[in-house]
């Protein structure tokens, strides 16, 4: 029988592998059901369809951020309930996060489909590839409740510490995502439709496996019944948390907002499928990075729920570390083949110095990621509810806007990628003092000093 992670007493170099491998390699399999869409509706359809479902990001965010509002309240509160041992607590998390979850897809599935038109307008991108945005907006909407609920049920199973059995779920909806997506497109010829579609019946799948996970006994924490139900002893601490990460992401889509409507603004549709391209590419190499830091969860929030606050400190060190590390891996293939990787996504692309200079600068930001992104974690994993708040909202109105307004008056479209390096650098450089003190703060506090 495999020996469970022992999170207050395992060594933390070895706790790092055994959780963030599965962690990582499930993150990369949804990183790479996000690029499915992408791919082939650049080979099968053409660059329009491609820059336009690419502009959409911003309004999926929408939908990620009520996720993450669901997902990291519910987990938060899960992995300290079971690190102090409260078995009722565990009992209420999945009720609640149920309820969660279907209030969450109503408030943005009904308005998304009533004002699809006017929503994707608000993009403000050009008719030919407004049809189709908007076709690919109006299906991928409707599949809102099966990303929120799906999504944060296999973060239970995270936060619980049984990251292989969340990424094998994760996997069998990739898999099924590749294999009806050509078919939809390419064969039954639904266009960018067959994309949104094909997306929908693949989460739809990943949702109906982590019910029937619970359902059956399998987790390893107190469950209760399966059923929906707003607990409202442990609502207010999840809302709390969730609202920390719910702002993070509400303040990444303002800063998304901005970004697409500067590059529609000052972009050719060549430089703004090649931005998309790169974009896409940091995206997707970014996305390993979170899924490390998502093993992270449960390491501090179990520690910190057992009095271990030495571990906590050591743990985030630990965690950095390996992110560079990781950073400077991934990194490497598109210093030295960034025309061979851009052209997976943009067939005979050929890139300028200019492009090629933009793509390796957007890649180094990947190695301060570590930095900002387990400082998150880390007051989200202790309950610094208003600290894990404030500080993304704060980032995006007196960092990000400042710098990428700037940058692009002066610089065109060639001061997003300046802007974008030079913000994340600074942003890395704010959380790194302020988690300091803080780690300093909780271990004299446990002390008793």
């Amino acid at each position: 029988m495999k020996k469970k992670p022992d999170y207050i007493n395992d060594n933390l170099w070895k706790l790092l592998l055994k959780l963030s491998v599965p962690s990582i390699l499930g993150m990369m399999v949804i990183s790479i059901n996000g690029l499915v869409d992408i791919f082939y509706t650049s080979y099968f359809i053409g660059t329009e369809a491609f820059t336009g479902i690419s502009l959409l990001f911003p309004l999926m965010l929408i939908v990620t951020s009520v996720t993450v509002f669901v997902a990291a309240g519910s987990a938060s509160v899960l992995s300290r309930a079971i690190g102090s041992s409260q078995n009722e607590i565990q009992r209420k998390i999945i009720p609640n996060m149920m309820a969660l979850s279907l209030i969450g897809a109503a408030i943005v599935t009904i308005p998304g489909i009533i004002f699809s038109k006017e929503i994707v307008s608000v993009l403000g991108i050009s008719e030919e590839l407004f049809t189709y945005a908007l076709e690919y907006y109006q299906i991928y909407i409707l599949g809102a409740l099966f990303s929120i609920y799906g999504l944060s049920a296999n973060g239970l199973i995270r936060a619980e510490g049984k990251i292989e059995q969340a990424m094998r779920f994760t996997l069998i909806s990739v898999i099924l995502n590749l294999l009806l997506t050509p078919i939809f497109i390419g064969i039954f010829n639904m266009g960018v439709a067959g994309a949104a579609w094909s997306s929908i019946a693949a989460m739809f799948i990943y949702s109906l496996l982590t019910s029937l996970y619970f359902i059956r006994g399998k987790a390893t924490f107190h469950t209760g019944r399966f059923r929906i139900k707003l607990e409202y002893k442990i609502l207010k601490n999840v809302l709390s948390i969730g609202f920390s990460a719910f702002s993070m992401q509400l303040s990444n889509l303002f800063r998304q907002f901005l970004l697409f409507r500067l590059v529609v603004l000052y972009g050719t549709l060549e430089a703004m499928a090649f931005f998309n391209a790169a974009f896409r590419l940091f995206t997707f190499l970014a996305i390993p990075l979170l899924g490390l830091y998502q093993s992270m969860q449960p390491v501090i929030g179990i520690n910190y729920g057992a009095n271990k606050p030495h571990r906590c400190l050591k743990g985030v060190s630990v965690y950095r570390l390996a992110g560079i590390v990781l950073g400077i891996a991934m990194i490497i293939p598109v210093l030295i083949f960034p025309e061979t990787i851009i052209n997976i996504m943009l067939p005979n692309k050929a890139l300028n110095e200019t492009e090629i200079f933009n793509v390796r600068m957007i890649m180094g930001i990947l190695l301060v990621i570590p930095i900002s992104s387990s400082s998150i974690i880390l007051f989200q994993s202790i309950g610094e509810a208003k600290l894990a708040t404030l500080l993304p909202v704060g980032r995006q109105l007196f960092l990000f806007a400042p710098i990428i307004l700037l940058m692009t008056k002066y610089f065109g479209i060639e001061g997003i990628y300046y802007g974008l390096a030079l913000e994340n650098v600074l942003y890395a450089l704010v959380l790194w003092t302020i988690s300091r003190k803080i780690l300093q703060r909780i271990t004299l506090l446990r002390a008793g000093l």
